[in-house]
């Protein structure tokens, strides 16, 4: 008895001691929140051109398989020469991820080489008839409200305070010293070096992801085995293959759309006379990799810019985004990205509000695969829960569904007629 009543005293103290330690931990770690984050900052930092490589070749992957396939079918094509596919898909590995590594740089330094210098033209012009701009605003307010004082008093205070607060900052501190930092990024002396320093590991990387994907995700299914059983490796396995699906297909494409959003852009824009064609149209294009909002985010700058060429441009550009949107909504994107997150358009709202508030643009951006992942998840254990009750897991089947009979367990719906319906559609 005695030492029964010892063993629950020593259990009780015992628990109590890990409690306060665990408390006094806590305690620290809400203290020193800032230490451990900046600690973590500096982890992510070292690991930047991991998370480079992670990123090119998990978008470099699937042009990869698909260059690997299209040299091995070509080899293997004429069946005379006796070659095996499986022998020369697997031979084909170097071939398709050095083809592949060569259209990533040559398109990157393509976009560089044209976007940019136009970009920067764009730009300075801008910042140069900036005042003639201001101006004409003034001139145009004073006429339009010249029979209200107190809007024509708003508006040019408005107008005073962006030239003072913005304009002026610009051109006294950003365009005298762009082309000293655009020296200085290219020459190494600054960040620049340590950029292209990740930019260039990032790609070293890539080359042994790719190289070693294989070896690398067989390792993972052995350490989901060993940690799992094989029901719950097996959950995983296919959660990750749906994942992986989603995350591919709906990044790929929003990349692609909107590649094609920005040239079509570019050619309507510079067809009609935009000054600033270029940089409406990346504005347009790099903005419309957000779902949703994306289109409207970026007209809203491309409207500031097409006003200061004419008002009547503004409404043309306005009407061209609105068409460009419906396009893009209706015959672009879906015949782009197909069904890939299989979300609902509330949803996506949803996902994108949320993300948005959580991480910002990359939140908007990935907020929408994140949670078709999760939505699918909930969706499948909704499915075995209803399952294992012996109860139907389509939705369609709910709709006239007002609860079940107590003592017989069957169905009730809101009258015969639609009984009858959905009975046979159960059947």
């Amino acid at each position: 008895m005695n030492n029964k009543w010892k063993n629950n005293y020593l259990k009780l103290g015992l628990t109590i001691t890990l409690s306060l330690c665990a408390c006094i931990v806590f305690a620290q770690v809400l203290q020193g929140w800032r230490g451990i984050l900046k600690c973590f900052a500096k982890i992510g930092s070292a690991l930047t051109p991991v998370i480079i490589g992670l990123i090119i070749a998990y978008l470099l992957n699937p042009i990869m398989v698909g260059l690997r396939r299209g040299i091995a079918y070509l080899l293997t094509k004429n069946k005379e020469k006796g070659r095996d596919y499986d022998t020369v898909y697997r031979k084909a590995k170097i071939p398709a991820l050095t083809l592949s590594i060569i259209l990533f740089l040559g398109l990157f330094v393509g976009f560089l080489w044209l976007v940019i210098p136009q970009l920067y033209e764009s730009l300075k012009d801008l910042v140069d008839k900036t005042p003639d701009y201001i101006v004409s605003a003034q001139s145009w307010v004073e006429k339009a409200f010249a029979k209200n004082a107190m809007l024509e008093d708003k508006f040019s205070q408005g107008l005073d305070y962006f030239k003072e607060n913005v304009y002026d900052i610009f051109t006294a501190t950003v365009m005298p010293n762009i082309d000293t930092i655009a020296i200085k990024f290219s020459s190494g002396v600054v960040l620049g070096v340590k950029a292209i320093l990740n930019f260039f590991l990032g790609l070293i990387v890539t080359v042994y992801l790719l190289l070693s994907k294989e070896t690398l995700i067989a390792q993972a299914k052995k350490m989901v085995y060993c940690l799992f059983s094989r029901r719950t490796g097996n959950k995983i396995l296919r959660g990750s293959s749906y994942a992986n699906q989603v995350f591919s297909g709906f990044i790929g494409g929003k990349i692609i759309d909107s590649f094609i959003i920005g040239v079509l852009c570019f050619i309507f824009t510079s067809a009609i006379g935009l000054t600033y064609a270029p940089l409406i149209s990346v504005i347009v294009g790099v903005t419309n990799i957000i779902p949703f909002f994306g289109p409207f985010i970026g007209a809203v700058p491309g409207a500031l810019l097409a006003v200061m060429d004419d008002p009547i441009m503004m409404i043309i550009f306005i009407a061209w985004i609105l068409v460009l949107r419906q396009f893009d909504g209706n015959i672009l994107g879906p015949l782009i990205l197909g069904d890939t997150t299989g979300l609902s358009s509330v949803w996506v709202l949803v996902a994108i509000l949320v993300g948005g508030d959580l991480f910002g643009v990359p939140g908007m951006i990935l907020g929408v695969p994140v949670f078709a992942c999760m939505y699918a998840f909930v969706a499948v254990q909704l499915r075995d829960g209803l399952r294992k009750k012996k109860l139907s897991s389509e939705t369609e089947d709910y709709y006239r569904l007002v609860g079940f009979d107590e003592d017989t367990d069957a169905p009730l719906y809101r009258d015969k007629h639609e009984k009858r319906m959905s009975i046979r559609k159960q059947r």
